[in-house]
């Protein structure tokens, strides 16, 4: 089998943020050690592979201590092969990281920090319900920096409700200031799970928001970041590795409660409850909460849509005959463009390219 991904997923968090819907566990911290046990009693119990990208999410994964950390790299070192100049991300929220836990990040092999930064705008951080402050995000990068990380990301959200262009345009202009060699973004929305479902927090209409994300692409783009995702931009050579290889329908190992992988044929994900994965994983017994096996139209149509999100696009020849219509009458509409033989998403067509994707599939 070819380079796999390995993914994950630390749950830990010291409070849930309001528009959080992930798979986390608050005040849980005393479960810490158990769970790492069962990862680790799980790392080469898969498909043998070489690893070529290993990346911790979350949840909050520097919030494990420097013992859990070295348990879990060690494991994974002794049961996987390692490609050469591979990429390990570790997730960090700037509370999270002090000089010693840089310093320690750094010569356990960790070669690319994603920093939770979200905004360097005071009122958004509270009202996102983060535990940082602008102060403590700048203080966390500079740390990073001068204990030799010279690859990292930090995350950008923006669609807050009442959120003015002129604050959208400061808080983009600092954030790039930072000096990043990747940024994430993301556009604030309202998930089931999360407090402001609960509260019934309502978002600023489409239309705004759609200019809210072409304003941030563009400066971007002028601040020497280059978008290749629709909602990833790098600078040269600093593109993440493990989520392009999501994109391209790569195979990809998750371990860790809510966690998904895939095999290139199977698709399987864990069960997300804490406390069952970890007594499970203490006898053995299988922790996938689920499974499907796709067929050759969905791994081609997966490769489509997905590969729409990527700037580089895909082949026109991808295209499965009896959706080539559709792909035709939105390429003469301006949502996608044909050059080359590549087909591509316009800026037009990433604003609605979710919609675009379900009427595809």
């Amino acid at each position: 089998m070819n380079a796999t991904s390995l993914y994950i997923h630390i749950p830990f968090c010291s409070r849930k943020c309001l528009f959080c819907s992930f798979v986390i566990a608050v005040g849980q911290e005393h479960r810490r050690e158990e769970y790492v046990a069962a990862l680790i009693g799980q790392i080469g119990e898969t498909f043998p592979t070489t690893l070529k990208t290993i990346y911790l999410g979350g949840g909050t994964p520097s919030m494990l201590n420097e013992d859990h950390l070295e348990g879990l790299m060690s494991a994974i070192i002794k049961k996987y092969p390692l490609l050469q100049g591979i990429e390990i991300t570790i997730e960090a929220n700037p509370e999270s990281i002090d000089r010693a836990k840089a310093k320690f990040l750094k010569a356990l092999g960790f070669t690319r920090i994603s920093l939770g930064v979200q905004s360097l705008d005071e009122r958004y951080l509270k009202f996102l319900g983060r535990t940082h402050d602008a102060l403590m995000a700048r203080e966390a990068y500079g740390i990073l920096r001068e204990e030799g990380f010279v690859n990292v990301n930090v995350d950008l959200m923006y669609g807050f409700p009442g959120q003015t262009m002129e604050e959208l345009q400061e808080d983009v202009h600092a954030i790039a200031s930072l000096g990043s060699e990747h940024l994430s973004l993301y556009n604030l929305t309202i998930e089931k799970n999360s407090r402001f479902f609960a509260a019934g927090m309502e978002l600023d209409d489409g239309d705004y928001q759609a200019k809210q994300y072409v304003f941030i692409g563009r400066a971007l783009c002028e601040r020497g970041f280059e978008q290749y995702e629709i909602s990833n931009f790098s600078k040269p050579g600093f593109k993440s590795a493990h989520n392009i290889n999501y994109w391209q329908g790569g195979p990809y190992l998750g371990l860790g409660i809510g966690a998904h992988g895939f095999d290139g044929r199977r698709r399987y994900w864990n069960i997300s409850n804490l406390q069952e994965y970890i007594k499970k994983a203490a006898r053995k017994e299988e922790t996938v909460e689920g499974f499907e096996i796709l067929s050759d139209e969905q791994l081609v149509m997966e490769k489509v849509l997905f590969g729409l999100r990527m700037n580089e696009g895909i082949p026109e020849a991808m295209v499965p005959l009896n959706r080539r219509p559709l792909i035709q009458a939105w390429t003469k509409d301006g949502f996608l463009c044909s050059k080359d033989g590549k087909l591509k998403a316009t800026t037009k067509g990433r604003l609605v390219l979710d919609e675009l994707s379900a009427r595809l599939i």
